[in-house]
């Protein structure tokens, strides 16, 4: 009896074997099917069937299947590869300023621009449609567009402040000769002072003799600022110079997106939409020129 219900018991976990191995090979095969018909929008499906139905059929609760989402897992890059060709086509009209390198296997970087000492912005993420910006690069381009709004330009603040710090400086080195003057003046007023103290000082030639001091301490100061002035102001000079580099680069980024978007904030809805809009255009056949790896450099 015993044996009779282990035998069943092992026939039935067979059949789930057998059933979850039916389900694995089917999967691989809708997949190797959609592959080799070029059915990218099928491929994508595959991948994230919860985030398709959501997205693209406005079906929710459509849950992904455990038992087979990992079983490609190992295979990432090379399908990021593989797909990898008809979405930077797409792309290449969609962000006609952003070009791609792919510096490994699947892996691809985004540079804003052709333009010289344009910028790394980020990557591609090819196997879920997005882009992965560069935070830092991305907020600085978010507040260049706030503050055009202003008619500001993103270092203009601070290449006024250096400008300022450099007539300050400036001033210090011509104003030598006057503080050498000054501080003669001065000399020969301590000694008057002194002279006149005597072996007791009244409170008055105190004072006076110790502003004498302090005076002469901050001509002293000065002076050694001034040492190094020139050196500072030219470095102030390299830095400023960077600052307006950058400033023309955001410009020709601004640019470029009001060109093609009108605004910032419908270039963050594209971003947003992406997924969607890449696939749905898969789906009416749309598929755009554009640029990738070497042949932008």
């Amino acid at each position: 009896m015993a044996n009779e219900e282990q035998q069943h018991g092992a026939v039935s976990i067979g059949e789930v074997i057998n059933g979850q191995i039916a389900t694995k090979l089917d999967y691989l095969q809708q997949l190797q099917h959609a592959i080799a018909d070029h059915d990218d929008c099928q491929v994508y499906q595959l991948l994230d069937n919860q985030r398709y139905a959501a997205e693209i059929e406005h079906r929710e609760q459509q849950p992904n299947d455990s038992r087979v989402m990992n079983l490609v897992d190992n295979l990432a890059d090379q399908l990021s590869n593989y797909l990898s060709s008809n979405l930077i086509k797409y792309l290449g009209k969609a962000y006609p300023f952003f070009y791609y390198e792919e510096y490994q296997t699947g892996h691809y970087r985004v540079y804003f621009g052709n333009w010289w000492d344009r910028r790394q912005f980020g990557e591609l993420d090819v196997l879920n449609i997005r882009f992965i910006f560069n935070q830092e690069e991305y907020d600085k381009l978010a507040q260049a567009f706030k503050l055009s709004q202003a008619g500001k330009r993103y270092n203009s603040k601070r290449i006024g402040e250096l400008s300022k710090e450099n007539e300050r400086l400036q001033s210090l080195i011509d104003d030598a000769t006057t503080r050498e003057q000054r501080r003669a003046e001065l000399q020969e007023e301590l000694k008057d002072i002194t002279a006149r103290s005597g072996i007791f000082e009244s409170s008055r030639n105190r004072e006076s003799r110790e502003s004498i001091v302090e005076e002469i301490a901050h001509l002293e100061d000065l002076d050694q600022e001034a040492r190094t002035a020139a050196e500072n102001i030219k470095q102030n000079e390299r830095t400023i110079l960077d600052l307006s580099k950058e400033n023309t680069i955001l410009s020709y980024e601004q640019k470029s997106i009001n060109d093609v978007f009108g605004s910032f904030e419908d270039f963050e809805l594209a971003n947003r939409s992406l997924y969607a809009n890449y696939l749905a255009s898969l789906s009416g056949g749309a598929s755009d020129e554009g640029k990738r790896g070497s042949n932008n450099e």
